[in-house]
């Protein structure tokens, strides 16, 4: 059949083994679902809740293919419809407007390529079983014979080890096909997860693991006084625990990432003054006042979206601190390249000089040197001011013999002929 956008519901099926590593809830009817999903193209013959969706494809620009057993090639694509986006293989590159047969599937792969989740009310909930073959060379689930069986909720069994139940009844549970009411679901807040901190006396630091909103903790008062600043940076994924790095210090912090540096500098009337140092980035260290940015020594391998699994050799000078003139500069000194590898820390994990330890993993929680834990409310914050100071690269003295070939020339008026 062919869905409409009429009542915004959606099927979608849950494989038992995502069921059995607990990263979804058993559904139950009424409860609010939030899943990434995968479009699954129908084999030959199809699952009988297989459904033809009418939805825009939209290539992952950038990304390199995958293989497909039987067409060699394929390459990944978001296909979106009215209330929800998946991801999809598609055996060539495609755009724009596609009529597609298949299923949506709740999905756990993360990576920045993934799709909006989409949130629904569960409406219906169906038991998925399907036929059983053995043969002398082992068993296979034979598609085109699933059997649907409505329940209220799912059943809290090990999915990966049904077996069927009798030799006449050759059918073991794969999972569970969910109805989603797309509209009966509560408006999405923009929530804050923390992600890095850092402490400098009674100020605490924390930013969030995406976003570019940082927010000032002041430990000084009780309740802690809280003030949020949406900074000038880019929305980062958000696969990683952390995606930027804070170092608090006596004046504001600075914010590293593996892609640049910023400086933040609050100042006495509370607005924060924020500027891009540079546009380089890695691992960040301060030590005795200065910010060290330091790599790899040795060749790693790294996962590439572009080309795969890819080897990357070490670069010259893996240490490198950030000078006066705010300019990155090798340090070569054996020395001083340990102590500032051996000062490396986790992002999410600041320590007081009091021994307090203040964790970051999606709410900010403070750990006594005696064991007690507590968490800070963060939702009770004021917006504060930020002043943005925008580099100029044609003002920088570095780049005064550039600028004459990137400007344009100032075409002459035009005079008046006599």
């Amino acid at each position: 059949m062919t869905t409409t956008s009429a009542d915004r519901t959606l099927a979608v099926f849950v494989p038992g083994w995502i069921l059995d590593d607990r990263s979804l809830a058993p559904p139950t009817v009424g409860d609010l679902v939030e899943t990434v999903l995968a479009f699954d193209p129908a084999q030959s013959p199809p699952a009988s809740y297989a459904q033809t969706f009418r939805a825009t494809a939209r290539p992952a620009y950038g990304r390199m293919p995958g293989n497909d057993p039987e067409t060699d090639l394929c390459w990944l694509h978001e296909v979106s419809g009215d209330g929800w986006a998946a991801k999809w293989w598609a055996n060539r590159p495609t755009t724009g407007r596609v009529e597609v047969h298949g299923t949506l599937v709740a999905d756990l792969a993360v990576g920045s390529d993934n799709p909006v989740p989409v949130r629904g009310r569960v409406r219906r909930v169906r038991l998925v079983s399907q036929l059983l073959e053995r043969s002398s060379t082992g068993t296979r689930l034979v598609g085109g014979t699933e059997r649907l069986t409505e329940v209220e909720s799912t059943p809290h069994i090990f999915w990966s080890s049904q077996e069927p139940r009798s030799e006449d009844d050759p059918y073991v549970l794969t999972g569970v096909l969910v109805d989603l009411d797309l509209d009966d679901v509560p408006a999405t807040d923009s929530e804050f997860v923390a992600g890095a901190v850092s402490i400098s006396g009674s100020d605490v630091w924390v930013m969030d693991r995406s976003d570019p909103v940082l927010l000032h903790v002041d430990t000084a008062v009780t309740p802690p006084s809280v003030v949020e600043y949406l900074l000038p940076l880019t929305v980062e994924p958000t696969h990683e625990h952390w995606t930027r790095t804070v170092h608090a210090d006596a004046d504001g912090c600075w914010i590293t990432s593996r892609h640049d540096v910023f400086r933040c500098d609050r100042d006495e009337d509370g607005s924060l003054t924020v500027e891009r140092v540079c546009t380089e980035g890695g691992r960040s260290v301060v030590a005795e006042g200065r910010l060290y940015l330091f790599g790899p020594t040795e060749p790693i391998m790294l996962d590439d979206r572009r080309y795969g699994t890819v080897r990357v050799d070490p670069p010259p000078h893996p240490v490198r601190v950030l000078d006066d003139a705010r300019r990155l500069s090798a340090v070569d000194d054996p020395a001083t390249v340990a102590r500032v590898r051996a000062a490396a820390r986790r992002a999410d994990v600041a320590r007081g000089t009091d021994g307090t330890e203040w964790i970051a993993h999606g709410r900010l929680t403070a750990r006594s040197p005696s064991g007690t834990v507590e968490s800070v409310n963060l939702d009770a914050r004021t917006r504060g001011r930020v002043r943005w100071i925008r580099p100029d690269p044609f003002a920088d003295p570095a780049n005064a013999g550039l600028v004459p070939y990137l400007r344009m020339p100032t075409p002459a008026s035009d005079t008046t002929p006599e």
